[in-house]
């Protein structure tokens, strides 16, 4: 299982950490690289914008993404957008694969819903 725990204070996300393997087949599971893609791709965009106001690690499996609380108000905006996106994705993993992927907030599970993709809904004209 991969477990996605997210620490916020009040709105702001302040911490990411993934950890795990989502039990299929190592270099061949769809649902770890679909976490790895989302997770990687918001680092690499943290990082391009501002990667001395980002603490990240990453070893075998795990990632944790810190945002400091003393980074300049620009770069919280860009941080902010960019985890909440990230998080988005992630839900919408989740709930394709609910024992393979949970998600915390605040030590709280975050429960999978089925909520209509941004796809399928109507797009409203001017």
């Amino acid at each position: 299982m991969i477990r996605i725990d997210v620490r916020k204070q009040g709105s702001l996300i302040e911490e990411v950490r993934v950890n795990g393997h989502a039990g299929g087949k190592e270099g061949t599971d769809i649902v770890c690289a679909a976490v790895s893609a989302v997770t990687q791709t918001t680092l690499a965009g943290l990082l391009h914008h501002s990667e001395e106001q980002v603490n990240w690690s990453t070893h075998k499996g795990q990632l944790t993404i810190q945002i400091p609380s003393h980074i300049e108000a620009r770069m919280q905006e860009v941080a902010q957008i960019l985890l909440s996106t990230m998080l988005i994705g992630l839900e919408q993993i989740s709930r394709s694969y609910p024992q393979r992927v949970a998600i915390y907030i605040n030590a709280i599970r975050v429960k999978p819903t089925s909520h209509t993709s941004s796809s399928s809904r109507k797009r409203r004209t001017p």
